[in-house]
C-alpha cells in the first residue's frame, strides 16, 4: 500500500522520535525507508548590519549550502547505517528549499506512499521539522501522513511498553471516513494489530426541549446510540471476515474531546482516519477531529488525505 516511507528528520532527538514507529511499520510491512533532511535557505539570511557596525564581509551562499548539505548527509548516513544494522532497508537524501514544499515534492518524486514525521523539531541545520511544517504537509500532501508528538516518541527502540498493539479507527458514518478502512485492514494484517472502531454520538441538547408551540420534544440520543452500534457492528463484521480481531465503542459527547480521551484510555494505539467527513448523525468535521487527535492524544496518527 505504501511502497516506500519518507521520514523528514533534522538530526534532533525530537525529529528522530518518529523512527521507532516507522521501524516497526517498515519491518512488518517490508517497505523501505527514505530519510530526508531539508536545508532551509530562508534560515540562512543574515540581517543587514546597523550603520554603527562595520559592513559584513561577502558570503558565498553556495558554499554555505554545500557545507550544510554535507553535514546533513553525515547525520543521515549514520542513521541509515543504524537502521541497516536493525535489518531495515534505508537510504537518505538532502535537498535545499522550503521544508514543507520539499517534503511533499521529494515524497512524490521518490514514489513514497507515506510521509512519517514528528510534530516538532528544530536545529541550526534545517530548522524545518516544526509543528507549522507538519501542518502544511498535512494540508498539501496527496499521500497519507503519520505523525507523532515528541512527548510519546522513543528515539532508540520500541519496547514492549511502547510498541503499537492496536489501531483506533474513528468513524462518523460517511463514505469519506470509511475510506480509511482499507488502510486499517492492511496495516492490522501486516502488523498483527487489534482494531478498535469508535463512533461519537454528540450530546449537545437537554433530554427534553420545549418547542415554540409548547410541545415537549423527546430526546433521540438512545436512538442515535442504537444506530451507531449497528453501524459499528456491520463494519466490525467486515474486518472480522478478513481474519482480524475487532472491538467497537460508541462514545458520548463532543467528537474531538471524546476521541482524545478514548485514545488516552487505549494506550499503544495508532489512530487511522481521514481528514474530512460529515454525516447527518454525527454532524462533525473530521478535519478538526484529526487535528485534535494529532495534537493531544499522544498516539501516532495516520491521516489519510481526501480524494481529488
Amino acid at each position: 500500500m505504501f511502497g516506500k516511507v519518507l521520514v523528514p528528520i533534522d538530526g534532533t532527538d525530537v525529529a528522530d522520535g518518529i523512527l521507532p514507529y516507522v521501524s516497526q511499520l517498515a519491518r512488518a510491512a517490508e517497505i523501505p525507508i527514505l530519510l530526508h533532511t531539508v536545508v532551509d535557505t530562508k534560515e540562512l539570511a543574515i540581517p543587514e548590519s546597523a550603520e554603527s557596525f562595520e559592513p559584513m564581509p561577502a558570503i558565498n551562499w553556495g558554499e554555505v549550502e554545500e557545507s550544510l548539505k554535507a553535514r546533513a548527509e553525515v547525520v543521515l548516513n549514520s542513521t541509515v547505517q543504524r537502521l541497516a544494522d536493525e535489518g531495515l532497508e534505508a537510504e537518505a537524501t538532502v535537498t535545499v528549499g522550503d521544508p514543507s514544499e520539499e517534503i511533499v515534492r521529494v515524497a512524490a518524486d521518490a514514489g513514497c506512499g507515506l510521509i512519517a514525521m514528528s510534530t516538532h523539531g528544530r536545529n541550526a541545520l534545517a530548522r524545518g521539522i516544526l509543528g507549522s511544517v507538519t501542518d502544511r504537509v498535512l494540508h498539501s500532501s496527496s499521500v497519507p501522513v503519520l505523525t507523532i508528538t515528541p512527548e510519546r516518541a522513543n528515539r532508540h527502540k520500541v519496547s514492549e511498553d511502547t510498541a503499537t498493539k492496536r489501531i483506533l479507527a474513528p468513524l462518523d458514518g460517511s463514505e469519506s471516513a470509511e475510506r480509511a478502512m482499507s488502510y486499517v485492514e492492511e496495516l492490522a494484517q501486516a502488523m498483527s494489530l487489534e482494531v478498535v472502531l469508535a463512533r461519537v454520538v454528540p450530546v449537545d441538547h437537554p433530554a427534553y426541549s420545549v418547542s415554540e408551540l409548547g410541545a415537549i420534544l423527546p430526546d433521540f440520543t438512545e436512538q442515535r446510540v442504537q444506530e451507531a452500534e449497528k453501524y459499528l457492528e456491520r463494519t466490525a463484521n467486515n474486518l472480522k471476515n478478513a481474519g482480524l480481531e475487532v472491538k467497537s465503542q460508541v462514545l458520548m459527547g463532543t467528537p474531538g474531546p471524546a476521541l482524545v480521551d478514548f485514545a488516552r484510555q487505549t494506550p499503544q494505539s495508532m489512530v487511522v482516519m481521514t481528514t474530512r467527513g460529515r454525516s447527518g448523525l454525527a454532524r462533525w468535521v473530521l478535519g478538526s477531529v484529526a487535528e485534535a487527535l494529532i495534537r493531544a492524544s499522544g498516539d501516532p496518527v495516520l491521516v489519510i488525505p481526501p480524494e481529488d
